[in-house]
């Protein structure tokens, strides 16, 4: 993940711009996809090629500091898990866009990017957006090819 990525936390990001929920990781995988190809390379999101398509295989590690640090709650009590900001998270990201925009020339375009994603593909099934054309490519690929 290059510097800007990590200062920039795209996957806070997206989850965010979905307003604090997402319903699946695989769905959540699928958008980050979706960015990294938005961002045309600019991106070092790693993914690779799994089961079901592309995989970003640093989401789980990501996912786990966010909930530990109180700002991301999973319900795996059913399928597909339910991922949500936590009131502290939406504080967190309410502060920390505006504190980016500020500071960073850099975030607006981020920011872009996101929404744009999440306009685009937000209400869609992870099912769903498996079926495009980008997706149904990189599937071509051997399991565990980075992409």
């Amino acid at each position: 993940m290059t510097d800007e990525d990590k200062s920039h936390h795209p996957r806070l990001m997206v989850l965010h711009e979905s307003g604090g929920h997402i319903e699946g990781r695989a769905k959540f995988h699928k958008l980050l996809y979706k960015y990294r190809g938005e961002e045309d390379g600019r991106s070092s999101i790693e993914q690779i090629r799994e089961e079901r398509g592309p995989f970003d295989p640093g989401l789980s590690k990501a996912m786990q500091r966010y909930v530990d640090l109180g700002i991301v709650e999973v319900d795996e009590s059913d399928e597909p898990h339910k991922i949500g900001e936590t009131e502290k998270g939406e504080r967190y990201m309410s502060g920390f866009e505006r504190t980016k925009s500020r500071l960073d020339s850099k975030f607006a375009r981020t920011k872009e990017f996101v929404a744009d994603v999440v306009d685009k593909h937000g209400g869609r099934s992870a099912r769903d957006i498996v079926q495009d054309e980008d997706v149904q490519e990189d599937k071509d690929n051997p399991y565990g090819k980075e992409l």
